[in-house]
């Protein structure tokens, strides 16, 4: 009667009563797995054990205790984060790193909120505000004037030109001398 040996496919070891790891239908101890098939750690440059969870992301691995923010050092794992300059950040640090400053409050403007953006400026939504009426523009029509920013009513009331028969608006891209009566709008 004949005993069919089981060992390490590498080392020979015999694997009977000890843990081992099947890789393509071969079999290796732990010990020689580890040296051949284990991903190195891109913090510590150790091995990433058979015990241990090797996290991924474009080809480099980290042990669960080295997935960390390259800024703050928190733990990473499962939680968003963003990667720039080949360092992970998670999204606060990368959002107040990276991220587009409010010109009206100077605070960040994170990720994913609604923002609004004109000649290089930016502002959270409800702080790009009229000049005159100090409600939010949002998505509505503006005009900018000298270093302020007008809803099409308040700069209608403020600088437009009207008629002075009827006070009807002047059209603001051809804008006459003030006081101007409009042709065929006006009786005279």
């Amino acid at each position: 009667m004949s005993t069919e040996r089981f060992d390490c496919h590498y080392c020979k070891e015999s694997l009977l009563g000890n843990k081992y790891i099947m890789k393509e239908d071969t079999q290796y101890c732990t010990k020689c797995y580890e040296n051949l098939f284990s991903n190195c750690c891109e913090v510590c440059s150790l091995p990433i054990g058979c015990n241990c969870k090797d996290l991924s992301y474009k080809d480099c691995h980290w042990h669960e205790q080295c997935f960390k923010c390259a800024k703050c050092s928190r733990p990473l794992v499962e939680k968003p984060f963003a990667a720039k300059d080949e360092q992970l950040l998670c999204t606060e640090c990368y959002s107040h790193e990276y991220s587009s400053k409010c010109s009206t409050c100077k605070k960040t403007i994170m990720p994913g909120s609604r923002k609004m953006e004109y000649k290089g400026n930016s502002w959270h939504e409800t702080c790009f505000l009229c000049h005159r009426c100090q409600q939010p523009i949002g998505t509505k029509s503006f005009i900018p004037k000298d270093n302020g920013y007008f809803c099409v009513s308040c700069f209608e009331k403020q600088f437009a030109y009207q008629c002075c028969a009827c006070k009807k608006v002047r059209i603001l891209h051809s804008l006459p001398l003030p006081h101007s009566i409009s042709p065929g709008c006006c009786s005279t």
